[in-house]
């Protein structure tokens, strides 16, 4: 038997042993499929830029992530030089297994293949994860380490089986090389473990076996830190002070139902029952770690995709439920898949590049950036966020360059280009090269880690950086130009474009570089 052969024996095994519903895999391939024909309509965003910036650094850790998704991304980096496409197929792949993660969990709980599919459709609909699932970044394979944390801890709730402590601490061990909040998840399942009837599994050796599987994977982050001043730290300490004043806690439940696609609410809110109800006892967990986490980030005041990943959980206990009532109701409970389908095609468009940008603005309506006098705003389209971050990078590479290219030679030969944050320099790292840029410098996040790069200061060109700020240490401040985009966010649209000469400092440039450090 070839190779290839034997594989395809393998998951046909493994498939035939799940008895996973085969509209499961129907939805996640159309959700793939989906994902891969859109994701190259805009173009990078800046969490995409900074993390292929950081694959072409291979480290134990950065500042404000751990190492796992630059490690990986080396490999589209290799194969295809970070082309657009190919790390979308990969975030593509990544949502696809969260949303089969779904299906199993509801499979595991002894739910019938409708109530499987119902629940890996929640999933595929659900705004967040749609829209994460659109972007190569850490936050979709967060989701994905959450989701199958949850899966192994039903299966050992489900046989009672304490050694799944170690395939537990594996998973969640990979979730710490992702980013550190998984660490909320493992303490809201800690606690709401020690809440329900079976927290005597908690109290086994495998149970601190998982534990030291898990910190043996996350050793080389921590070590890292120990010898970068205890970088992420520092940066987890500015974050919150530089977001303090998050969401209220007024909009923060309305905010859940928005980005979770609101016609699901009546699934979660489902599966929120069905995990404190008689029926769902044995895996009382989630419904407590939801409950812990709500209240955790309410107080916090944390963004409302922090939660994001607590929710298939909910999806597989709601279709449970749910499922319950096909009895009473089948008429209207036969609608309702229907019901996440069609909303899904109305509202995909805000989390997925699916539109473009005008006719965006016709469908949605355009931002009050956008509207009124100010018409050289970014953003004139009223896109989120998560969808104008992806315009108007390698233009802003452009207009770099010509403003670079445009000083005598003898300045060229040191000048040197400072970003004001990471995802122009990281722009920079990807385009620079085709404009024969020098490397970038920044004092935002890794790249303050980075360095100066031998730069002597005698000659920066900067971007995003205020003429007021840069009179305060040069001589000699050129507005060279400035950036216009009309779809890209407000903050990187109108940028000015300085060219500073005579530093003030008589100091080396690497003295002062210790100012220019900010981890937010």
């Amino acid at each position: 038997m070839s190779v290839a052969s034997s594989l395809r024996a393998s998951i046909t095994t493994l498939y035939r042993r799940a008895d996973l519903a085969p509209a499961v895999l129907i939805i996640a391939g159309i959700s793939f499929l989906v994902h891969v024909l859109v994701g190259g309509n805009y173009g990078y965003f800046r969490d995409e830029l900074y993390v292929l910036a950081m694959s072409q650094r291979p480290a134990l850790g950065y500042v404000d992530v751990p190492p796992l998704v630059p490690w990986i991304t080396a490999l589209p980096r290799f194969l295809t030089g970070n082309a657009l496409w190919a790390i979308h197929v990969i975030s593509a792949l990544v949502c696809a297994g969260t949303i089969i993660l779904t299906g199993l969990m509801a499979r595991f709980i002894g739910g019938t293949r409708w109530v499987q599919g119902l629940a890996a459709l929640a999933a595929a609909t659900a705004l967040v994860l749609m829209g994460t699932g659109s972007i190569y970044s850490y936050d979709v394979f967060d989701e994905f380490w959450w989701t199958l944390c949850a899966t192994i801890l039903i299966l050992l709730l489900r046989d009672e089986k304490p050694r799944r402590w170690l395939w537990f601490g594996l998973v969640a061990g990979l979730g710490l090389l992702t980013k550190e909040t998984i660490l909320f998840w493992g303490f809201a399942l800690i606690v709401g473990l020690g809440l329900s009837s079976q927290r005597r599994l908690l109290f086994t050796r495998w149970t601190l076996f998982g534990g030291l599987i898990a910190f043996a994977l996350v050793m080389p982050f921590l070590l890292w830190n120990a010898t970068s001043g205890w970088a992420s730290l520092q940066y987890w300490a500015g974050y919150s002070k530089n977001h303090s004043a998050g969401e209220s806690p007024f909009a923060f439940l309305p905010n859940q139902i928005l980005v979770m696609n609101p016609f699901s609410v009546l699934l979660w809110g489902a599966g929120l029952w069905y995990f404190f109800s008689a029926r769902g006892a044995r895996y009382r967990v989630f419904g407590w770690a939801y409950l812990i986490l709500f209240v955790l980030f309410l107080v916090i005041q944390g963004k409302s995709y922090f939660l994001a990943p607590a929710y298939p959980p909910l999806f597989a206990g709601g279709a449970m439920l749910i499922d319950a009532w096909r009895v009473r109701i089948r008429r209207w409970v036969a609608v309702y898949p229907m019901v996440l389908v069609i909303s899904c095609l109305l509202l995909a468009p805000l989390a997925m590049p699916v539109l473009p940008p005008a006719v965006y603005a016709q469908v949605y309506g355009k931002s009050s950036s956008g509207a009124g006098a100010n018409q050289q705003a970014g953003n004139v389209y009223g896109l989120p966020q998560s969808l104008a971050d992806r315009f108007g990078w390698e233009q802003q590479v452009a207009l770099i360059a010509q403003v670079y290219h445009s000083l005598p030679p003898d300045q060229q030969r040191v000048a040197c280009i400072y970003t004001s944050n990471y995802g122009e320099a990281a722009a920079l790292m990807q385009f620079g090269g085709h404009y024969h840029l020098p490397p970038p410098i920044s004092g935002h996040n890794v790249f303050y880690v980075w360095g100066p790069q031998g730069c002597s200061g005698q000659v920066l060109v900067t971007i995003n950086i205020t003429l007021q700020d840069a009179a305060q240490a040069y001589n000699s401040v050129t507005l060279a130009a400035r950036t216009s985009c009309t779809a890209c966010v407000d903050f990187e649209n109108r940028a000015p474009i300085l060219i500073l000469r005579q530093p003030k400092a008589q100091v080396p440039f690497s003295t002062l570089w210790v100012q220019a450090k900010h981890y937010n």
